[in-house]
């Protein structure tokens, strides 16, 4: 049998951070803008996109395509990406195993045994599954990950997006709430909203007693297919809450893609976020 080289994206980087905190080797997947090493005294925005083991590709391409160098293409200033992904190795089933167990530890905030229940039953190769590693997964994105990427590379520490889908998009809402000044601009699709009784409710409400502002954009997106009516009832109060407190500075965006279910709202959710968290109009 014929072996060809594998595919790979033009001007990225892996690099493997270990976490102190988490105790967890990380890969995290960066590139760069294609004006980067033409313009040396130029700083950039940065992405972090979760789930890196998933989107790095689809989301690079698509922010590249977004900003290709002719007057029609300019939707988006060109941006470091950073993904934040796992060493996974062997077949495609085995990578997938290994990255849904990682991911259920650092994505849920707080112990969830019927999750880690749900991904045992659909994926039962697993030998064990663990939630509730939300908190030191965003300190090793605060205290480790970001200080690397901004001492690495040319960025702009006050231009800072997340991206994140599913539990991803969950963690971004957490990462909100706990660090506001971390990242100004958020791109939330299909986040479990009704997670722990509502423990991202409670979380915006703990916050608004304590806080009057809050100076960032948020894009906000569901599939139409995905939301039962168990979800629309804490969707909606959640976003009905979330605009009733008339925060300084804040900039929402909520958004429903009809025809879409879970998964494949991602591609037209994040392409839409980023287009509305970076639109110009939207800066002053």
């Amino acid at each position: 049998m014929t072996t060809f080289p594998m595919v790979s994206i033009p001007e990225t980087e892996m690099r493997t951070v270990r976490s102190a905190g988490v105790g967890q080797e990380y890969c995290i997947s960066i590139a760069l803008p294609p004006s980067y090493r033409d313009q040396p005294n130029k700083s950039y925005p940065v992405i972090y996109l979760l789930d890196a083991n998933l989107y790095f590709g689809m989301v690079t391409e698509m922010v590249r395509a977004m900003n290709f160098r002719v007057p029609f293409c300019d939707e988006l200033p060109d941006a470091l990406i950073v993904g934040i992904g796992y060493p996974v190795s062997g077949s495609l089933p085995d990578i997938f195993d290994q990255f849904i167990q990682l991911r259920t530890r650092d994505l849920l905030p707080a112990v969830d045994e019927d999750a880690e229940k749900a991904m045992r039953e659909l994926f039962p190769r697993l030998d064990r599954v663990e939630s509730g590693g939300g908190g030191h997964f965003l300190q090793f994105i605060h205290q480790e990950l970001i200080p690397m990427i901004d001492t690495a590379y040319r960025t702009n520490p006050t231009d800072r997006t997340l991206m994140g889908h599913s539990w991803g998009g969950l963690f971004a809402l957490y990462a909100l709430f706990q660090l506001p000044e971390l990242f100004q601009r958020y791109v939330v699709v299909s986040p479990d909203i009704p997670f722990d009784n509502g423990f991202i409710r409670h979380n915006e409400r703990e916050y608004a007693a304590r806080h009057e502002s809050l100076p960032v954009q948020l894009y906000f997106a569901f599939g139409e297919q995905e939301l039962n009516d168990y979800d629309v009832l804490h969707v909606e109060a959640f976003v009905n809450a979330i605009k009733q407190q008339n925060y300084s500075g804040f900039k929402f965006t909520y958004q429903i893609f009809a025809h879409c279910k879970h998964c494949g709202v991602v591609a037209p959710a994040f392409q839409a976020g980023l287009s509305k968290v970076f639109d110009k109009t939207l800066q002053t």
